[in-house]
């Protein structure tokens, strides 16, 4: 397996909102914080932050296009597509990163901006 081929494979599972595909990827004791939402930690925790915003939007659908790394962090960067339960569309940057520990996202920070989101 490459060394982040987990890239190829989360971004798909998101869009799928395929929580258990998510959680694949996660430490058991991973942290989790997304746009400005306050962190959570462990599996379960994040598995419900996910159930919980999954069914709020109709589709989603990133198109990533750069991936940098340090050391054990990665950087992955892109724009998201989200279709509002109304079917409009709003597309806006995105950036992920990523702490590593034994091929295993430990810390899972998004960085994007989801304030027109659900108006």
């Amino acid at each position: 397996m490459e060394k982040y081929q987990f890239l190829k494979e989360l971004s798909p599972s998101l869009d799928r909102k395929d929580t258990q595909g998510v959680l694949a990827f996660l430490s058991d004791d991973c942290l989790f914080q997304a746009g400005n939402s306050e962190p959570v930690k462990g599996k379960e925790a994040i598995g419900n932050t996910l159930d919980n915003f999954f069914p709020n939007v109709k589709a989603i659908n990133h198109n990533m296009t750069d991936v940098f790394e340090s050391g054990d962090s990665v950087v992955h960067r892109g724009m998201v597509t989200y279709t509002r339960l109304d079917g409009s569309l709003l597309a806006v940057p995105v950036c992920d990163v990523f702490k590593m520990e034994d091929n295993k996202i430990k810390e899972y920070y998004i960085y994007v901006d989801w304030s027109e989101l659900f108006k």
